[in-house]
């Protein structure tokens, strides 16, 4: 029996991660049985957690050890969805488990800090949760008019497959439109990648994930002031400071969608509110708007 645990914390970075299996694996299922019924997953039932910040933990099979439990499942502190189904669940046991095992997950950027970061993440996480989870998502408003000409649709039902797609694509190939399968990072296509993610302006030496954008030949537009530009289409980069950065994209109606890491894109913000302007969007965590850029299409290269 072997699993893949993932803390679904960031959209542009990739995500803490760590195998486990025999004995520790069987251990992590035990405590993630369902306490209640499964009820299916439908538009006006509560829904996985798609937004900003912590998201929960994912843990995936990596073979048929169980069939009692979906291949993939995400968990909350009181909810396991998998399968198109959610049921009632005590997860603390899971987060106990998360914190005790934190020193063998890859991709941690500062194990002590990030415990820190975490903890204040799933405090802000239950308090959104219980306001949010319930409200169903706002449709996409008709295109009665285009005032961004060339701006692409959100296309959603496509970046949304529940598979390929979805996971291995974030904010940064939705942005730019740009599918990559490897979960584009600012710069790394022009061997620049960011160096720090303290803010979107760093220290003398550094680059910043805007820095890396500007190498993989995105057009740093700070002045834009959310409007769209005659050629490309418009997008907004924001850093939650020392973490991780996110981008959104401007549709040709004006609203903005975006992805957040390997979770649905979507055209709502932490508050389910459309997005008009990402500037005053409820981004969670990622406080720091950075600047608008322009992508002309054709003319960019990200991995």
């Amino acid at each position: 029996m072997k699993l893949k645990i993932t803390i679904d914390i960031f959209s542009g970075r990739p995500n803490p991660e760590l195998i486990v299996s025999g004995a520790e694996a069987k251990k992590v299922l035990d405590t993630i049985s369902p306490s209640g019924k499964l009820k299916t997953v439908t538009a006006r039932s509560i829904q996985p957690p798609s937004g900003l910040g912590y998201r929960g933990i994912i843990v995936e099979q990596l073979d048929k050890g169980s069939q009692a439990h979906p291949s993939r499942m995400q968990i909350t502190p009181d909810t396991l969805f998998g399968g198109g189904n959610y049921s009632s669940l005590k997860g603390e046991a899971v987060e106990s488990f998360i914190f005790d095992k934190l020193r063998r997950f890859k991709n941690v950027p500062n194990r002590n800090e990030f415990k820190k970061y975490i903890e204040v993440e799933i405090k802000r996480f239950k308090i959104n949760w219980e306001a949010i989870a319930k409200i169903p998502f706002p449709k996409w408003p008709p295109i009665f008019f285009r005032p961004c000409q060339c701006a692409p649709d959100p296309d959603l039902a496509w970046w949304n497959d529940g598979g390929t797609i979805q996971f291995n694509n974030n904010c940064y190939n939705y942005a730019s439109n740009y599918r990559t399968n490897t979960f584009a990072q600012p710069g790394r296509a022009s061997g620049q990648q960011y160096t720090s993610l303290s803010g979107c302006s760093v220290a003398a030496g550094q680059r910043s994930a805007k820095d890396g954008a500007i190498a993989d030949q995105l057009i740093n537009l700070p002045s834009a002031n959310n409007k769209c530009p005659k050629k490309g289409h418009l997008v907004a980069l924001v850093i939650a400071p020392g973490w991780d950065f996110h981008w959104f994209r401007k549709g040709p109606n004006g609203r903005w969608s975006h992805k957040p890491g390997g979770t649905q894109a979507r055209i709502t913000d932490n508050s389910n509110n459309l997005i008009t302007d990402p500037r005053t969007a409820n981004r969670g965590p990622y406080t720091q708007f950075c600047t608008f850029m322009q992508v002309m299409h054709g003319h960019i290269k990200i991995g």
